[in-house]
């Protein structure tokens, strides 16, 4: 494999995964059929339901790692006045 032939698949995988496509196909058929395929997937374009995916995806893992480092104890203060409030009546 040449240089300009890893170049293109990578440049397929990229493009595949900014469009929402599956990164093995592309890359597998970027590897066997060269740089047309780059141009296909070119002009078939994105999935926006796949970014959408992809956001709530990040959004519910971003939550889940937002209530898991608060202290169950520190759980519901807006200020440092409620937080010290808490922790008086401990």
């Amino acid at each position: 494999m040449t240089t300009w032939e890893i170049s293109w698949v990578i440049v397929s995988i990229v493009g595949a995964f900014v469009g929402g496509r599956s990164v093995l196909i592309w890359g597998t058929l970027t590897y066997l059929m060269g740089w047309p395929v780059v141009m296909v997937l070119l002009a078939i374009g994105m999935k926006p339901k796949t970014w959408e995916r992809r956001g709530e995806r990040l959004q519910a893992i971003a939550d889940k790692l937002e209530e898991m480092s608060k202290p169950k104890e520190y759980q519901d203060f807006n200020t440092v006045d409620d937080l010290m409030k808490q922790l008086q009546n401990k």
